[in-house]
């Protein structure tokens, strides 16, 4: 879900803004957090990463849910944040935001299991946020954006409308399957997990030239924003994420000058 800018009558670009509201499994935590990446332990039970990977529960979300504002987002939800943590989830769906399922934990990959185990994990993440909010979720993101083969069809078959594990098609494509269509919606290819290394400003930065060119460019565009609670949520980079929004707010009310080349270019 997101917003348009242009101005009325001219090409527009979709902004969809993502969340991940994710917990690990016990005994799993991100591979990635500081410490696990920089002094892996072997053997031990890695408290430090797991809180680490508490903060987007505790504190991220709430801090992001107040930086977007009125600007619908998604949240892909861990059906173990869910049991854990209800009154956030519940937060989360009554400020207005869609809620998609995000399996069960980050450490429950689609791909890693059998199709049983799939429907199952599935069918339980469905049922989990839809005794939470009152509204089954229509959308699904696996963990890693790995879903397995059998993936897309079992979620027609759960009655879900739209995927988010394909990044083959920048526009949203209708996959075929057994059970009826699934539209596939990527995520950004340019998430804070992988690109706030270079750190906040230049993230910042990367996201104001992705719009102004998808702006700019001929022919329809959606512009991404994929947030995860325990790292975008965080003070200095979540201040940035507040400045892109600004610019995507300032860009829907403000068109770019028509060219001679792209006449109809918002």
């Amino acid at each position: 879900m997101g917003a348009e800018t242009g101005r009325p009558g001219e090409r527009k670009v979709v902004v969809l803004v993502t969340v991940a509201l994710e917990l690990w499994s016990p005994g799993h935590w991100p591979a990635y957090a500081p410490m696990a990446a920089a002094w892996p332990l072997s053997g031990i039970d890695d408290t430090h990463s797991t809180s680490w990977a508490d903060y987007g529960v505790t504190t991220g979300i709430w801090r992001l849910l107040d930086i977007v504002g009125d600007l619908p987002a998604t949240v892909g939800v861990s059906g173990l944040v869910a049991e854990r943590h209800p009154e956030t989830v519940a937060a989360v769906h009554e400020a207005g935001h869609e809620i998609a399922a995000h399996s069960w934990a980050q450490d429950v990959v689609p791909a890693l299991l059998d199709v049983d185990a799939e429907r199952t994990n599935i069918a339980r993440c469905t049922e989990t946020l839809r005794q939470l909010t009152g509204v089954r979720p229509r959308g699904w993101m696996s963990p890693r954006a790995t879903g397995s083969r059998h993936t897309d069809g079992l979620l027609a078959e759960a009655g879900y409308r739209w995927t988010g594990d394909h990044g083959d098609h920048h526009l949203p494509q209708v996959l075929p399957t057994a059970h009826g269509p699934l539209v596939s919606l990527m995520h950004s290819d340019h998430s804070d997990v992988r690109d706030a290394a270079a750190g906040p400003y230049a993230y910042r930065d990367l996201h104001r030239e992705l719009l102004d060119q998808l702006r700019a460019a001929p022919g329809p565009g959606v512009f991404r924003l994929t947030l995860h609670a325990h790292v975008g949520g965080r003070p200095l980079l979540s201040g940035m994420v507040g400045q892109i929004l600004d610019h995507i707010r300032e860009s829907a009310t403000s068109g770019l000058p028509p060219t001679p080349s792209w006449p109809n270019t918002c």
